[in-house]
């Protein structure tokens, strides 16, 4: 039998930070009154962990497959190869029966909320500092392909000049954000210019998230 290669697709220091990103992220939506979004990131947070677990167990048979101890007999090997299969058929059954949430258009999307509310003017400081860290938690590449994958954002229409340089700055961000998503194809020129577009609105909301 071919002995399994090792394979360690996801980063679990990464999962363990994104789940705690996203509870929070789920208590600021719960400071403007959108209990629905802040349960959609609570159960977020709550099933990243079950991937953590399921690739920890994927990666622990598979590296003892890949390196053996020098005492393991056939047998033990063959039991391990065993429990190899069942921990991927574990994981591929994660994926495919679609329970894993998509935390990157998790993160956009609340980055978007969080802007647009602050951009009115409420809690603009705050807010800001949260779609900050949202974004700060993906990367332009990824951001940029879950603008893609979702309908256009809708064009922000305010209400009277910002007052606070928060709600300038958010307004700015969500406004490239909003570009971003409406560029529809995916050639390379229209990718780097979502991209770069997306680099622009994390730029403008980190100056204050840090």
């Amino acid at each position: 039998m071919p002995v399994l290669p090792l394979q360690m697709n996801v980063d679990l220091a990464q999962q363990h930070d994104r789940a705690e990103v996203l509870r929070r992220l789920a208590a600021s939506m719960r400071a403007i009154d959108r209990a629905a979004d802040a349960e959609e990131l609570e159960q977020a947070a709550a099933v990243l962990p079950l991937l953590e677990l399921a690739h920890m167990r994927l990666s622990h048979f598979q590296e003892l497959c890949f390196n053996p101890p020098r005492t393991m007999t056939r047998k033990q090997w063959r039991d391990t190869e065993w429990q190899a299969r069942d921990a991927q058929q574990g994981v591929d059954w994660l994926h495919n029966h679609a329970y894993l949430p998509n935390d990157d258009n998790l993160l956009v999307r609340s980055a978007v909320v969080l802007l647009q509310t602050a951009g009115r003017g409420e809690k603009p400081d705050r807010l800001l500092r949260g779609a900050g860290m949202a974004l700060d938690h993906i990367s332009s590449h990824c951001a940029a392909i879950a603008l893609a994958e979702e309908d256009p954002l809708d064009d922000m229409h305010w209400e009277g000049e910002a007052g606070e340089p928060g709600a300038r700055i958010a307004r700015a961000a969500v406004g490239r954000l909003v570009q971003a998503s409406r560029i529809r194809g995916y050639d390379y020129a229209e990718e780097q210019a979502r991209i770069g577009l997306v680099e622009e609105a994390q730029n403008l909301t980190l100056r204050t998230a840090t």
